[in-house]
């Protein structure tokens, strides 16, 4: 079954198409068969309810709540309308069920649970969609990813960090019988020291050269998601497992040791990656993730070979860890980024996230740190989407500010906007640049 759901596309041509032409008909049959009895005031009230729905929605996640800093963006809100306009259509009971027949009654109540399930399908699938979020129904439902614990991997010896030869990794090492086809993924926590803040279970990606019973000493590279979102999200619509396997196997089995930690700790929260009143993040990030991995995975201690990654907020948050404690890691991924960890605007994010302290926020803004000191050894890649009106013109202010601030840096861009199926491509690209940068290839 997982293979079959595996195997469904959501992200080909058919998709979109098919979610309008579905909405369409059932629109359609309802206005036929429930509402077209209306009287003038009552069709206008059912017409006019799914965009005061949308609206109101809209007004109070967007304006008011505000979970996610840019918002979930005008097309979702189109589709709880059109979602909130087929509910109206189908509480609306036909006349001829009025006689009373139970049988007709019954009927009429599947038909409306089947036309909304059928706008609900036509709402995810076009939503997914819009932000090319999950490749497969088998990814959407998070089967794309298996995932053990560490306890259930062999222990092993690896060679010392004194026994390595110098240059990269891939010209002396030699692949060993035991070498497996894949990696593998475990999920474990990593808890923060601050009591303030509770991670969800990070993912850990282990590469074939890993699961070896002589394992090299191989480098390490921490990614974050952006907000809304989990540390599954890099497995499930980021494609991530499959990226690192495939690299892996044109490299003999060597890849980074990939971590996974949740710098939010819900979908709904961000605190904004700092060390402030909503809980010790970057000290979670500088400090407390690096310390779990080293004490608990057998791994390349040089942080001259670590790099932190992230897309949209957390491509924000990699790059305020690396502006801050540029020891902590040497390389890092900023996938359309934002030009300043946000809550909204500058002054609810000093107000809500530093109590009120202006100098707070600005020791955490990496474009500030950037005109505040130079920064040599660090090595910065930078993508957004070519057609990513808001990320793509900041990305391009943070690589000249980071150019400008003694790093190496490089822009790159890639077909789409601001969604997953846009930065799958630009991570499984990106491996080769961080290959060389970490280690592994020359």
């Amino acid at each position: 079954m997982t293979e079959l759901l595996n195997g469904i596309p959501l992200l080909t041509g058919w998709a979109a198409p098919t979610a309008w032409a579905l909405t369409v008909l059932v629109v359609t049959l309802l206005g036929w068969t429930r509402t077209r009895h209306l009287g003038a005031a009552g069709r206008a009230a059912v017409l006019g309810g799914g965009p005061v729905v949308g609206l109101a929605s809209w007004v109070a996640v967007d304006v008011v709540w505000r979970p996610v800093a840019d918002g979930l963006g005008w097309f979702v809100w189109l589709w709880v309308g059109i979602v909130a306009l087929v509910v109206l259509q189908a509480v609306v009971v036909p006349r001829r069920s009025r006689a009373g027949r139970r049988r007709r009654r019954l009927d009429g109540a599947l038909g409306s649970l089947a036309a909304v399930a059928a706008v609900l399908v036509a709402a995810l699938l076009a939503v997914n969609a819009h932000f090319g979020a999950y490749p497969t129904l088998g990814a959407a439902l998070g089967l794309t990813v298996e995932s053990g614990t560490l306890a259930d991997l062999p222990q092993s010896a690896p060679e010392s960090a004194s026994s390595r030869p110098p240059g990269p990794l891939l010209a002396s090492w030699t692949p060993p019988a035991d070498l497996p086809a894949t990696g593998q993924v475990v999920e474990q926590a990593i808890p923060a020291s601050d009591p303030r803040f509770a991670p969800r279970p990070a993912l850990v990606y282990l590469p074939p050269a890993y699961l070896t019973a002589d394992r090299p000493l191989l480098p390490v590279l921490v990614l974050l998601a952006g907000q809304p979102g989990e540390p599954r999200d890099w497995f499930t619509a980021g494609n991530a497992q499959a990226s690192l396997d495939a690299w892996a196997q044109r490299h003999h089995g060597l890849a980074p040791v990939v971590v996974v930690p949740d710098p939010l700790g819900s979908n709904t929260a961000n605190p904004v990656c700092s060390d402030a009143h909503l809980g010790n993040v970057a000290t979670y990030l500088q400090r407390d993730v690096p310390a779990w991995i080293e004490q608990n995975l057998q791994v390349d201690t040089d942080r001259s070979r670590w790099a932190i990654g992230g897309l949209s907020n957390g491509g924000t948050c990699a790059l305020q860890v690396i502006t801050r404690d540029p020891q902590a890691y040497h390389s890092a991924l900023v996938l359309s980024g934002e030009l300043h960890p946000t809550l909204g605007t500058p002054e609810e994010t000093i107000a809500v996230a530093f109590g009120g302290d202006a100098d707070a926020y600005a020791d955490n803004d990496p474009l500030t740190l950037l005109g505040r000191r130079l920064y040599s050894g660090t090595a910065v890649l930078f993508s957004a989407g070519v057609d990513d009106e808001t990320y793509l013109p900041a990305v391009q202010q943070l690589e000249a500010a980071a150019k400008a601030a003694g790093m190496t840096t490089e822009l790159r861009t890639y077909p789409g906007g601001h969604m997953w199926s846009e930065w799958a491509t630009a991570f499984a690209d990106q491996l080769d640049w961080l290959g060389v940068r970490l280690g592994l290839t020359s």
